[in-house]
Order: C-alpha cells, then sequence, then structure tokens
C-alpha cells in the first residue's frame, strides 16, 4: 500500500493508513466538477456534443412514443443526459484525467494540446471511448422480446424502441471508428478497436437463462483450479483471459469486468500515453490503473445493486460469485431455475449469500483495488490530475463500503 502525502487528499476523505478509510464521503458532483476544471473540459459534452446531431437528434424525437412502455432506453437516455455514476459514464473523464497527470513535452507539441495540459489529439480520444461505451450501452438496452403475448399492447412500441436502440448505437459505433482514422495512429486503433472486441466477448461469456441474462459459472473445486486470472501481466492486445477461470470466484469476476469495462477504460489510457509519446512503462501503467478503476467502479455497482435491488440483482456480480466460491452449495438456486427453467428465487439466494462472508471478502476486495489505484497513480508525475484520479475511487470506494454497513 502506499502512504500518501498530499494534504489536500487527506483532508477531503482522510485517509488514515493501509485499507483504512474514514467514511467522511467526497460528494460525486464536487470531485466531478473538480476533475473537469483540472482538464479544461465539461466531459458531460462528449456526450452531449455527439448525442446532440442531426443524425441522432431526428432519433431521439421518437422516444417520447416510448414514454408508459419501461423500455430500458429511457432510463439510459436520462442517466446520459444528467450523469451517473452508473455504468462507469466517466470513462472519457479518467482518459483526460490520465493524460493531464502524465504530461507531455510541450516543446515537441507546441501547436497541438490544450492550455489546460490535454493535447487535442488526446481529447479527440476521450470523446470516442466515451461513446464507443456509450454506444455499447445503448445496444444493451435492447428488450428480448421473444414472447410477443408477454408485452401484449405494448409489444409495438418496444419493438420500435428496440429499432431507435439499434440505430443510434450502430450509429454511435460507426462515427467512433470514423473519427479513429482521423488521429492516424495505427497502434491506437489497435488498441481501440480490440476493447471494442473484448467489450463483445463479454456480452457472450458463460451461460445464460432464458431471458439472456449471465447466470454464474458452476464453482470449481479448490483442486481443478491450476492458476489465477492476471490480467496484469498479460499480452492485452491478445484475447484475454481463458475460460478455464469461469467457475472460480473471484477470476471469474475478474475476467468479467476485465472485458465489459477494464479493457476498453485501460487502452483508452494506454492509448493516450502513445499520443504524447510517453514510452512502453508509461502506458503500461496507465493500462493497469485504467483497469483497476473499470474493477473498483464495478465492485461499486455490483454492491449498490444487490443492496439496493434485493429482488433482482445480478446474478454474475461480485456478491453472488464470491459466495458461490465459498460455499458452492448455493449453486443449488441457480441449479434449479435452470432446470425448471423458472426466474430464481432472488431474495431467497439474497439471504443466503448475506449469510456468508461475502461481505468481508467485498470489503478487502474494495480496500486491493483501492490501493492498487493509489500506488500506481503514484507514477503520474502531474499532480493535480492525479489527485483527482485518487479522489474519484475514494468516493466510489467510499460509498460502496457505505451500502454494505447500512
Amino acid at each position: 500500500m502506499t502512504h500518501l502525502n498530499i494534504g489536500s487528499l487527506r483532508q477531503s476523505s482522510h485517509w488514515s493508513g493501509p485499507g483504512l478509510i474514514e467514511h467522511k464521503e467526497l460528494d460525486w458532483r464536487d470531485v466531478i466538477s473538480e476533475a473537469e476544471q483540472i482538464v479544461g473540459y465539461p466531459t458531460s459534452f462528449l456526450n452531449l456534443r455527439w448525442l446532440f446531431n442531426d443524425e441522432i437528434a431526428n432519433t431521439a424525437i421518437h422516444l417520447r412514443k416510448l414514454v408508459g412502455t419501461n423500455h430500458p432506453l429511457l432510463k439510459s437516455a436520462k442517466n446520459l443526459l444528467l450523469g451517473s455514476k452508473s455504468n462507469l459514464q466517466s470513462v472519457g473523464l479518467i482518459v483526460l484525467l490520465v493524460s493531464k497527470a502524465a504530461g507531455f513535452n510541450a516543446t515537441d507539441y507546441s501547436r497541438d494540446h490544450h492550455d489546460s495540459g490535454v493535447l487535442h489529439a488526446q481529447r479527440a480520444l476521450a470523446e470516442i471511448v466515451e461513446m464507443k461505451r456509450t454506444g455499447h450501452l445503448i445496444h444493451k438496452t435492447m428488450v428480448n422480446l421473444r414472447e410477443k403475448q408477454k408485452y401484449g399492447d405494448k409489444y409495438k412500441d418496444l419493438l420500435y424502441g428496440n429499432k431507435i436502440v439499434l440505430l443510434t448505437g450502430d450509429y454511435l459505433l460507426a462515427t467512433c471508428l470514423k473519427n479513429l482514422g482521423t488521429l492516424r495512429n495505427n497502434e491506437v486503433t489497435e488498441l481501440i478497436s480490440t476493447g471494442l472486441r473484448d467489450l463483445v466477448e463479454g456480452d457472450f461469456l458463460g451461460e445464460f437463462d432464458e431471458n439472456n441474462n449471465p447466470l454464474p459459472t458452476k464453482p470449481k473445486g479448490s483442486n481443478e483450479v491450476t492458476s489465477h486470472y492476471a490480467w496484469e501481466y498479460e499480452d492485452n492486445l491478445s484475447k484475454l483471459g481463458s475460460n478455464e477461470f469461469l467457475g472460480q470466484g473471484k477470476d471469474e469476476w475478474i475476467l468479467r469486468t476485465m472485458l465489459t469495462s477494464g479493457s476498453l477504460l485501460g487502452k483508452g489510457c494506454q492509448a493516450a500515453m502513445k499520443l504524447s509519446c510517453r514510452g512502453q512503462e508509461m502506458e503500461r501503467n496507465a493500462y493497469i490503473l485504467g483497469g483497476h478503476l473499470a474493477l473498483i467502479w464495478q465492485l461499486y455497482l455490483d454492491v449498490k445493486d444487490f443492496f439496493i435491488h434485493p429482488h433482482s440483482y445480478s446474478l454474475v456480480g461480485a456478491p453472488v460469485i464470491l459466495a458461490l466460491w465459498e460455499y458452492p452449495t448455493l449453486y443449488a438456486y441457480i441449479l434449479q431455475s435452470k432446470l425448471e427453467k423458472k426466474p430464481v428465487e432472488f431474495k431467497q439466494l439474497y439471504y443466503a449469500v448475506r449469510s456468508t462472508r461475502c461481505l468481508e471478502y467485498l470489503s478487502n476486495f474494495l480496500d486491493d483495488e483501492l490501493a492498487a489505484i493509489l500506488k500506481y497513480s503514484e507514477k503520474f508525475p502531474v499532480e493535480d490530475a492525479r489527485v483527482a484520479l485518487q479522489k474519484m475511487a475514494l468516493t466510489v470506494h467510499s460509498e460502496a463500503i457505505q451500502y454494505m454497513e447500512e
């Protein structure tokens, strides 16, 4: 664990040693506002500048038809417009902060950077990463309409909503690829493209229920585990991880998270280092930092989902997967659901999970990820951006702990 000697960080978060944080919550809006001032750019515009163009605006007009249908696209659109910690909506801001924290040689880029200390190309990259993530999230709001009779009069409206989802998501992803080409950097293009590949692979990893919701893999016996997922040391341009990690508790969760969010964010941070020619060591540090930020963010989302929605949480979220690893007999809830083709008894499983030591494991996991973020962020020389990244991690960590303590 890295001990921080940063007065402003210690005052706002009450850092008190390895793994110990007094829960004086940093206000998320204040943290984001301060971070945006540091990079000289209100990153909420990363979404708005792309969403409010003629192509998307013409489609958005028809969103009104979805009011009252509970189509998931409406909730996603609200989060995009108002800003949210959900679904890692600040990936563009993180890329900009890492870019600023790393610095660059101003004499080499005399006309290519903003006064805030971020290259124009890095800002364009942040927009690309943000919109690639947004386009993918919009695609995931597609409603499964296989059982037409289940939706009654709302079927046509939901079908129409699915068409908007498909067109909007496709437009954003296509525009991302077009803008990626304008950076004229083949290595950056390769990184971001493989990040999208990993996103798609994550969507099809493991088993699924009747409604295409992901299911955890049957836990392995300890004698079947031959290795653990060391994502920091693998070649991130190749296929991430391996199916051998499915059924291995924490390893399975890390693999799923690296595919669905860690890869793209980490590679976005790494690509920013390529654009400023910071060297291979800084590139690797940026990738690892971005990966750990994605991991702690997903831990927060999983904890929040589990405790706020005890009737409908994710079955591949960290609380469930860690509990299954400790007590494989809990997999009977999943197995029964699969055999009977019925929904899982979420409330019963919720109490069963809470009866395990998963809260202890989650707390330790959160502390480990925070420690890794503090360690790797200290490798970046520009203090204000570095501290802003640390504050974001501290805020997410603190709030996740609070959900578990309530």
